[in-house]
């Protein structure tokens, strides 16, 4: 069967941990919106996983919250039934890291619009660190060792790394964009913004995408994506490392099982432990300089980032 290309003309870049899933799921429900199954494709990046599930093709009508995609047809079939929607998108936070993708979706689809989510750096780094711990996916319980330990961790790529620093450096994956697709088509959100003013920035963004903003009054905003959670105990802890490196229960276990581990017997909600002043100042020091050209690069104050005290 005959697969044509789709007119793919949205990419939510990331950064990752900046609100991308939240922005998602509201243009998601918008009529004019569309975007597949497979919320991260990652088919632009270099990504990898650990997970094998990842890179199995996805079955018809399932939702999958990432997949590796590495085959033109399968990434395309995605689109098959996006034809009559004004706004077609992926949502890869993998491509902002990615210093070769900028070109490549160019490549593809050169009228496409971007959206780039930036949060403080710092606090991007330590809210990745406390959902890998949650996932099973980091063991190493101290921030500072985690980030120390990440810098040897090879290949140092999207996936097999946490990359906890590198994805906080945005002056240049954010110039990347820019320069591919000049700053007409780039709309820059700060995490800080859309937490603190969501449906002004979500009106902001349908402007940016020519959507009718009249369906602000039908978007949910009461259902908080990516909560604040960690495991039960001891034994959660090493179900869930099992479960992520194998992907057993995701092949197996039927959704309703899946939902009730989730919910029952994993995960309990938790009251999110503080960063430590040495992790802050740690970081600072090392996203100083990048911070201080991005805010050029992007015409926006980012002073609340400069602080320690954030």
């Amino acid at each position: 069967m005959e697969i044509n290309k789709p007119n793919i003309n949205l990419f939510i870049v990331g950064a990752a941990k900046a609100g991308t899933t939240s922005l998602y799921n509201y243009l998601y429900q918008h009529s004019q919106v569309f975007f597949p199954l497979v919320k991260e494709p990652n088919y632009y990046s270099r990504a990898e996983a650990h997970n094998p599930n990842a890179y199995a093709k996805p079955k018809l009508g399932k939702f999958y919250h990432n997949k590796i995609i590495t085959d033109e047809r399968v990434y395309y079939s995605l689109f098959q039934v996006a034809q009559n929607f004004q706004v077609v998108g992926d949502a890869s936070p993998s491509y902002l890291w990615d210093t070769e993708t900028a070109q490549k979706i160019y490549n593809d689809f050169p009228e496409a619009k971007i959206v780039i989510l930036l949060r403080n750096p710092v606090q991007r780094a330590y809210s990745q660190f406390l959902m890998d711990l949650k996932d099973g996916n980091q063991s190493e319980t101290d921030f500072l060792k985690a980030l120390n330990n990440d810098k040897n961790k090879q290949p140092n790529i999207w996936g097999r790394a946490h990359l906890y620093e590198e994805l906080g450096l945005y002056y240049n994956q954010v110039k990347q964009y820019i320069d591919v697709f000049s700053k007409d088509h780039v709309k820059i959100i700060l995490y800080e913004d859309f937490i603190k003013n969501t449906e002004t920035v979500l009106l902001d963004t349908f402007d940016f995408l020519n959507l009718n903003i009249q369906e602000i009054d039908t978007i949910d905003f009461n259902k908080t994506h990516n909560p604040y959670t960690e495991p039960k105990n001891k034994i959660a802890k090493q179900i869930l490392r099992i479960k992520n490196k194998s992907g057993i229960i995701k092949r197996l276990a039927p959704s309703f099982i899946k939902n009730y581990l989730n919910k029952k017997v994993l995960f309990k909600p938790g009251t999110k432990p503080e960063l430590s002043i040495e992790s802050k100042t740690y970081l600072n020091n090392i996203y100083s300089n990048d911070i201080n050209e991005l805010e050029k690069l992007i015409n926006k104050d980012l002073s609340l980032w400069k602080t320690s005290n954030y």
